[in-house]
């Protein structure tokens, strides 16, 4: 019997989430060669250490318009609600895969709605750090020093979340990554991960 298969991410939202992932890889790639000479040779990816200087700035507003899309698309359902409260309640259970123990998550549960949030404060940091770094000869060299241990920091948080999000939607959870890609899951991951939502879907 063949498991049909559920609408869950529109074309737009597919879009937006691809620019802000490959552009935050290309931010971190660059970022990191131009800040480390070890990791130097990832300037390649680009063209070169000049190339990286000039595209990184540069690729930083695409992420950043990026991120506005996303908030604007994703804000209204990455509230938390009492059940999600609850989910994080039972999370070690759900680490665990005795999923009978955890409370049913509708389309997003509490874990992703952190992670957009966490996303969403790592891009102001990321914007508001950047700029300065950016346009050195305007902002005085104390503020500039804050501005790249801060932005820096924000790199490898950003990094570890980039690293976590990837797993989880592959390894950790096969089927999930196929909801960025055409747009659609099946019935039966949808049961699996997020019962409250595939309620909805199937009334």
């Amino acid at each position: 019997m063949t498991d049909r298969l559920l609408d869950r991410f529109s074309f737009a939202e597919r879009i937006v989430h691809w620019v802000v992932g490959i552009t935050f890889v290309v931010l971190l790639a660059t970022g990191l060669a131009l800040s480390y000479p070890s990791l130097y040779w990832l300037t390649t990816i680009v063209g070169g250490g000049p190339a990286a200087r000039a595209l990184h700035p540069l690729v930083g507003v695409v992420f950043g318009v990026g991120m506005v899309a996303m908030v604007g698309l994703w804000i209204r359902d990455m509230f938390l609600d009492a059940e999600d409260w609850a989910w994080l309640g039972a999370v070690r259970y759900y680490v665990a895969r005795r999923r009978d123990r955890v409370p049913l998550a509708g389309k997003y549960n509490a874990g992703q709605k952190i992670f957009f949030w966490l996303q969403g404060g790592l891009a102001v940091v990321f914007v508001a750090t950047g700029v300065p770094l950016w346009l050195p000869e305007i902002f005085a060299s104390s503020l500039l020093a804050v501005c790249r241990l801060v932005h820096y920091a924000a790199t490898l948080g950003g990094g570890l979340l980039l690293v976590a999000h990837v797993y989880l939607g592959t390894v950790a959870n096969p089927g999930t990554a196929r909801g960025m890609v055409d747009g659609q899951v099946t019935d039966r991951w949808a049961r699996l991960h997020h019962p409250r939502w595939h309620e909805e879907q199937i009334r």
